[in-house]
């Protein structure tokens, strides 16, 4: 599924009539949910540029894989799993309309062993070969997280409508969102270590899924999201650069409060 298609199932989930979300006398209210969730953060391949100024080298590294290691069972400071929390509500009226807050936490570690086009300069000297990047880059990771908090725009259709689940008992829903990351970029070249976490660029999404009422309070979720980004970390003795277009699907327990 694509980003625009994303878009365009939020835009009819918009437009779609309300009339039939409630019955006739039925209390408006705004309800309010958290939800977490995990699953799998899956990043397509890109360029990562590597750039040390005093010692004259700027590197690309060009279509670098990425593994994702979401479903670690291992919990340490490299291997926390796949997370992601957000919280939000809806409105009274439009009440397809909501708003949420969101931070997912998922890593990306480069395949330094794989053989990728390398080209620039190293070191002064011109480059222009087919090598593994541990050749030059011997680690090169965002393994305490690329940590995206967003702010989402969703929109809804709830379906399913009983006694129990005045106002239904399943949904659709979609959304867009924007924000900032704070990732933490680890790396090693020809011995020289770094690792910290900073401010990172603007990331955006695109989400869409299906939830489904087990009671008055609590959900299950199935969703798929597309995030976009840019990791701009530091190394030793200068900086790097990789966009990252990730493609999620994760399974979510969300609990709604009381409206008001």
């Amino acid at each position: 599924m694509t980003t625009r298609t994303l878009v365009r199932l939020t835009l009819a989930l918009a437009v779609l009539p309300t009339s039939a979300q409630g019955g006739e006398g039925q209390e408006e209210r705004r309800r309010f949910y958290v939800r977490l969730y995990s699953g799998v953060g899956i990043t397509a391949d890109s360029d990562l540029q590597i750039r040390q100024p005093a010692l004259g080298t700027d590197l690309t590294f060009e279509q670098v894989s990425w593994q994702h290691r979401s479903l670690s069972t291992v919990w340490t400071r490299d291997s926390i799993p796949y997370v992601g929390v957000r919280g939000g509500f809806f409105f009274r009226e439009p009440r397809w309309l909501g708003l949420s807050i969101e931070v997912v936490h998922f890593k990306v570690f480069a395949e330094e062993e794989k053989r990728v086009r390398v080209r620039g300069v190293d070191e002064g000297l011109p480059v222009d070969t087919i090598a593994p990047m541990e050749q030059f880059v011997q680690r090169y990771q965002v393994s305490n997280g690329v940590n995206l908090v967003l702010g989402n725009v969703e929109a809804q259709r709830r379906l399913a409508r009983s006694v129990r689940f005045p106002d239904g008992r399943a949904a659709l829903y979609g959304g867009l969102g924007a924000g900032v990351t704070i990732p933490f970029t680890r790396s090693s070249i020809d011995g020289r270590s770094a690792g910290q976490y900073e401010w990172g660029r603007l990331a955006t999404q695109a989400l869409g899924g299906l939830l489904w009422q087990v009671s008055p309070w609590l959900d299950l979720s199935l969703e798929y999201k597309f995030t976009l980004t840019t990791v701009d970390g530091e190394i030793a003795g200068g900086d790097s650069w990789s966009r990252l277009r990730t493609h999620h699907l994760v399974v979510g327990l969300g609990y709604h409060f009381s409206g008001w």
